[in-house]
């Protein structure tokens, strides 16, 4: 046997590249920042946690400074369109240790997220859901339903692996089927939040403040007048100029926006991967549609209730006593408060985990398999079910270590820091990617001289211009989530040391993943080097 057989695990990865641009542009969308469940709960805490953050001010930023570092990754993504994304470029570019670290940085974010979207299913989905749809309808026993798998750890856990559950046998069906469910939830979804925008638009402050007034008054709370002066609410307002609120609210932001650049982990299965006109279209079509909607949604939501009301609610004022929490959908619903609409708009909202999971999990199923293919793990992993052209037992793994983490979000309270640290986990990989762009034109001219890479501006290559940007954003933004407790620490600043230690563990899984299957591999008379001098065959 000679030449790429000897190399790599077989000649082809059997994997088909049978995913759209539309697909690809979802599949963006649901894991960066899908946009009924971040302006449901992720971006408003930002307004208490940090006062006088400007949401509308910092999304519009956080757009257009994700432009570059797009451009970046679409530029890599198209000149080496192979399964396993960073893992493949830094690998080849720079060093396998390097490749190891980054991409181990970026499926612990991916297995992360998707445990956090399991949980979010029970805890800020299905359980709010029911409770709002009992409320709102008068009907007791949905309410206590909706309590319980909020706050029962047996429910939730029931719950989450539940939709754990569909997840895989959906993956293992193929990425056809994937992303035929991935979508169609993500349809559905979407459309009750356009509905909740809707009704957020051609609504009126009146009606809506009237309809809550009524409602936290069956259950003893005050009026909104009661909810914003117990908050001490009555002085806030947006400041984009104050920067002890801006910039740390651009790096909670930033923890969702980040990541428009996902699709690269299933370039070797997109169609047309190698066009980079595609891969800009995939990930600017993504960039602007979550963040365009997610400024209009939070628009609306200001033009009816009030930025002083909103804060309130997020910062947990004593007067709003209704049993369940004031997210966007619920809110939504009580401008018109009819039935018809409120089983539309909360109801679509338990659609949006769904989409986020397979998002989440199909990048470090891609990635075992890139590793096994090129021998540094098992070969069983890279096996291909012929009739889904699905890597099962990869599957199986990240599944595997998804359970793991489910167990540990249901029943610790420090999976929270975890969750905070999927951010330095992208911080880390983009400035190892980053660095690998800079590369790429000097330590493999060969690769770089034909790809679609190789473009300049003003005569400076663009790889140069966009991985220095993306070096000095992100280490900026590393800053500033080491001096707010808030956002990495779980607000207590003693749990700082979480971070060294987070870059200390990455690092070492990373370098031991190489250097230790590399010694078994020569021990075997293979030489495993010999795999990185070339690209993985399709």
């Amino acid at each position: 046997m000679t030449g790429a057989s000897r190399l790599f695990v077989r000649n082809s990865t059997g994997l088909v590249r049978e995913a759209s641009a539309f697909d690809a542009t979802v599949f963006n969308a649901a894991i960066s920042a899908p946009v009924g469940s971040t302006i449901a709960y992720s971006i408003f805490f930002t307004l208490a946690a940090f006062p006088g953050a400007d949401v509308i001010g910092v999304l519009g930023l956080s757009v257009l400074l994700n432009i570059p570092i797009l451009i970046m990754f679409a530029l890599m993504a198209s000149s080496m369109p192979r399964v396993g994304g960073d893992y493949v470029w830094v690998s080849r570019i720079l060093h396998p240790a390097l490749g190891l670290i980054s991409n181990v940085a970026m499926i612990f974010g991916g297995l992360a997220g998707a445990a956090f979207f399991a949980k979010f299913f029970s805890v800020l989905a299905l359980g709010p859901v029911l409770s709002s749809l009992g409320i709102l309808t008068s009907n007791s026993s949905l309410t206590d339903l909706g309590t319980k798998f909020q706050t029962d750890q047996i429910y939730i856990l029931i719950a989450s692996l539940a939709i754990v559950a569909l997840q895989t046998g959906i993956l293992i069906r193929g990425s056809k089927t994937t992303f035929r469910w991935q979508n169609g939830f993500f349809i559905i979804a979407m459309a009750g939040t356009l509905l909740a925008f809707l009704v957020l638009l051609v609504g009126n402050q009146t009606d809506f403040f009237s309809h809550f007034n009524t409602l936290n008054a069956q259950f003893g709370g005050g009026t909104v007048q009661d909810v914003i002066s117990k908050a001490s609410a009555q002085d806030a307002a947006p400041n984009l100029g104050n920067w002890s609120a801006t910039l740390p609210t651009l790096f909670s932001i930033e923890g969702f926006m980040m990541w428009n650049f996902w699709s690269v982990y299933m370039s070797g299965e997109l169609k047309s991967a190698s066009n980079r006109g595609r891969q800009i279209q995939i990930m600017f079509g993504a960039l602007f549609w979550d963040g365009v909607l997610l400024i209009i949604g939070v628009f609306l939501l200001f033009r009816i209730a009030g930025y002083n009301f909103v804060y309130a609610l997020n910062a947990g004022s004593t007067g709003y006593a209704i049993p369940t929490g004031p997210f966007y959908h619920f809110l939504s619903a009580l401008v018109f408060n009819t039935p018809i609409l409120t089983v539309l708009i909360v109801g679509s909202f338990m659609f949006w985990s769904l989409p986020s999971m397979i998002a989440n999990t199909y990048m470090p199923i891609r990635s075992f398999f890139a590793w096994s293919f090129d021998r540094l793990i098992p070969e069983k992993l890279s096996e291909v079910n012929e009739r889904y052209h699905s890597p099962i037992p990869a599957i199986l793994l990240a599944t595997a270590i998804i359970v793991v983490f489910v167990f540990w979000s249901v029943y610790s309270s420090s999976f929270q820091i975890i969750l905070g640290t999927i951010v330095l986990a992208g911080i880390l990989a983009v400035c190892i990617v980053a660095v690998a762009a800079i590369a790429f034109p000097t330590r493999r001219p060969d690769l770089y001289k034909a790809s679609p890479a190789n473009v300049n501006f003003l005569g400076v290559p663009v790889l140069y211009i966009t991985g220095v940007f993306s070096i000095v954003f992100f280490l900026g933004l590393l800053v500033v989530g080491t001096q707010f407790p808030a956002l990495v620490m779980s607000g207590d600043p003693k749990n700082a040391w979480w971070i060294p230690a987070f870059f200390v563990v990455i690092i070492v899984i990373g370098l031991a993943l190489y250097y230790i299957p590399r010694q078994i591999r020569r021990g075997q008379g293979v030489d495993i080097d010999f795999v990185y001098k070339e690209l993985p065959p399709e």
